[in-house]
C-alpha cells in the first residue's frame, strides 16, 4: 500500500497550490511604485499607491481557473 502512494504522491502536484516568484527587491512591470520586497501575494496599485493585500476588508481579489484546450 505505501509503494502504491508513493507512486501517486510522490512528484505529483496538488492542482490548489499555485506556483509564485521567490524573488525579492522585484521590480514588476509597469509598477510606479518602485521595487516590492518579495513576491508573495497579489500586487495591486491604484493613483493614490499600493494597496495592502494584507488589508482584507480593503484589498479584494478573485482568482479564477479554466481548462484549455492543447
Amino acid at each position: 500500500m505505501v509503494v502504491a502512494a508513493r507512486k501517486r504522491l510522490i512528484n505529483s502536484w496538488e492542482m490548489n497550490w499555485l506556483a509564485y516568484n521567490y524573488a525579492h527587491d522585484l521590480a514588476l512591470p509597469k509598477a510606479g511604485r518602485g521595487k516590492i520586497g518579495f513576491f508573495m501575494y497579489p500586487q495591486c496599485e491604484t493613483a493614490e499607491g499600493r494597496l495592502d493585500s494584507l488589508d482584507p476588508d480593503n484589498f479584494k481579489y478573485q482568482i479564477v481557473s479554466k481548462e484549455i484546450g492543447v
